[in-house]
C-alpha cells in the first residue's frame, strides 16, 4: 500500500493499480478542532503494521496501516517538519525547537526529550533523525550533527559540520537540515552556508570535507553522493575522497527536490512541476515532463522499478522505470 498527506486527509493506495483502499482526515479530530487543518507535514513512516507521522501543531500519531484507524496521538514540543524514525519500539521526531523526542510505539508514552539551544535565526525546515545501531543521529540549527543513544536519550557526541561566520544572523545561519547519511561505515552531513562533510560513524574521525552549502536530503549512488545544494545546482561527489564527479546548473533557483537515484538516472522534480531524468554518470539532463502545475516539493519515492510523485495539490503520480 502507498499512503499520501495533505492538510489532514491520510489515503492508502493499491501500489499496483492506484485504487483507494482507506482514506481518513485527521482533522477531524478533537485535537484539531480549533486548528485550521491537521497542518500534516514531512513523510510518513511504515513499521510495525502502523503508520506515523507528524503535524505543525505538535501532534504525532500512530493509524492503523490496514484501515487507518488512529491507535495513538501524542502531544510534542514543537512543530514536527520531517518524518519520524522508527526502530526498536521507538519513534523518535525533531521538532523546529530544536527537541529530540522518543515515544514508544505501542502507545505513544513519551520515553525521553533531549533539548538543544538554537541559533536566534534558523530555517524553518529539520531533517529528519536516522537511527542506527542502538543511536539516533540528527542535524542540528547550530551546524552540528548530535548522536544520542536510542534507549535513554544520553548524548553519546555531537560532530561539527559548519562554524557561523559573518555579520549578520542571516549570514550565520548553519542549519543541518538534510538527514544524516550513513554509506557503508561513514557518515556524510551537509550545512545550510556551510560545508559537506564525511566522518566515521564510529569514531567521529574527519574523513574529508567540502565546501557545498544545502538543506535537502542527499542519495548514494554507488561510490557517489547525489546533492541539491541552496541554489538547486546538483553535483554528484565521490564519498570516497570528497572529488566533484559531475555537476549540473541548469536547474538554478528552480527550488528542485532532494534528488533520488532510480535505475541508470538521478531524479528532481522541481516547483513549477517538471520532472527531470539525469544520466547517474556525468549529470546530463536525459529527458524533462511536466507532471503537474501545481509543483512538486517532496522528493519522489522509489518503489523497485516504479517511480511515486506527489503534486503540491496532493495527486499521486506512479511511474515505470524508462
Amino acid at each position: 500500500d502507498l499512503c499520501r498527506a495533505r492538510g489532514g486527509d491520510v489515503t492508502a493506495f493499491d501500489r499496483a493499480s492506484g485504487k483507494e483502499l482507506w482514506s481518513v482526515d485527521l482533522a477531524d479530530l478533537p485535537v484539531n478542532e480549533d486548528k485550521r487543518s491537521a497542518r500534516l507535514s514531512g513523510g510518513l513512516v511504515s513499521r510495525y503494521g502502523k503508520l506515523f507521522l507528524g503535524s505543525e501543531n505538535g501532534q504525532v500519531y500512530a493509524l492503523d496501516e490496514k484501515d487507518g484507524a488512529v491507535l495513538w496521538q501524542t502531544n510534542v514540543p514543537g512543530e514536527v517538519v520531517a518524518s519520524p524514525a522508527v526502530e526498536d519500539g521507538r519513534v523518535v521526531v525533531l521538532t523546529t525547537s530544536g527537541r529530540l523526542v522518543a515515544l514508544d510505539t505501542d502507545e505513544g508514552k513519551l520515553q525521553w526529550t533531549l533539548s538543544e539551544e538554537q541559533p536566534p535565526l534558523t530555517l524553518r525546515s529539520t531533517g529528519s533523525p536516522v537511527i542506527t545501531n542502538g543511536a539516533v543521529l540528527y542535524g542540528r540549527a547550530d551546524g552540528k550533527v548530535g548522536i544520542a543513544l536510542l534507549s535513554n536519550g544520553q548524548p553519546v557526541r555531537q560532530s561539527k559540520v559548519a562554524d557561523p561566520r559573518g555579520a549578520t544572523e542571516l549570514d550565520r545561519m548553519v542549519d543541518v537540515d538534510a538527514a544524516p547519511l550513513i554509506a557503508g561505515d561513514e557518515l556524510y552531513a551537509i550545512a545550510y552556508n556551510g560545508q559537506l562533510m564525511a566522518r566515521k560513524l564510529m569514531t567521529g574521525d574527519e574523513v574529508w570535507k567540502r565546501k557545498y552549502s544545502g538543506y535537502r536530503d542527499m542519495a548514494v549512488s554507488g561510490d557517489a553522493i547525489v546533492l541539491t545544494d541552496s541554489r538547486s545546482h546538483l553535483f554528484a561527489i565521490d564519498r570516497r575522497n570528497g572529488l566533484e564527479l559531475w555537476s549540473n546548473t541548469q536547474l538554478e533557483n528552480r527550488s528542485v527536490t532532494a534528488p533520488v537515484v532510480f535505475g541508470d538516472y538521478v531524479v528532481v522534480g522541481d516547483v513549477e512541476g517538471y520532472l527531470y531524468w539525469l544520466d547517474r554518470t556525468d549529470g546530463t539532463i536525459k529527458a524533462m515532463q511536466q507532471l503537474d502545475s501545481s509543483g512538486l516539493y517532496a522528493a519522489p519515492l522509489v518503489d523497485e522499478d516504479v517511480l511515486y510523485v506527489q503534486s503540491r495539490d496532493g495527486k499521486l503520480y506512479a511511474l515505470k522505470r524508462p
